[in-house]
């Protein structure tokens, strides 16, 4: 009989990787692009069915965050990340797979705020110089059609 040689999910690996989202939402919150795109991998892919099609590398989804952020500036909101329900599954010593759900919450200034989205998020994370990092990402909107979902778990 084979045994089983996918690492356990200990609570330091848990800490470690909820560290690193936080980390990562609040780059991307307050405008730290640099921090954001370096939380992905070179090649890091990111596919949602909020884009128009798959992001191929972190140059790409870098331009796309700073152009969302322009648009979003232009109309004086902000966006919040609020990752919740985080859902680890060690794969390799290096590797985790890692499901949330993220609710981004839009604030428009003079306006209040609101609930802009509620998604799935689906990443595989793996360490790179002693850090996480993002090497495929699916988003999924609730509000929009969705795209073939190819479970990599």
């Amino acid at each position: 009989m084979p045994q089983d040689t996918t690492p356990p999910l200990t609570p330091e690996l848990y800490l470690e990787v909820q560290q690193f989202y936080a980390g990562h939402m609040h780059a991307v919150d307050s405008g730290d692009f640099e921090t954001w795109a370096v939380g992905f991998t070179e090649d890091g892919v990111f596919v949602s069915n909020g884009f128009p099609e798959p992001l191929a590398g972190r140059a790409a989804i870098d331009a796309v965050t700073r152009k969302g952020a322009a648009a979003r500036a232009e109309r004086g909101a902000t966006h919040r990340h609020v990752l919740t329900n985080l859902d680890l599954r060690p794969l390799t010593e290096h590797t985790v797979s890692a499901r949330s759900y993220v609710l981004v919450v839009e604030s428009v200034a003079g306006a209040g705020a609101a609930l802009y989205a509620s998604t799935l998020c689906e990443d595989r994370l793996v360490r790179q110089d002693g850090t996480w990092r993002v090497a495929e990402r699916r988003v999924t909107r609730d509000d929009l059609p969705a795209v073939d979902s190819g479970d990599r778990r």
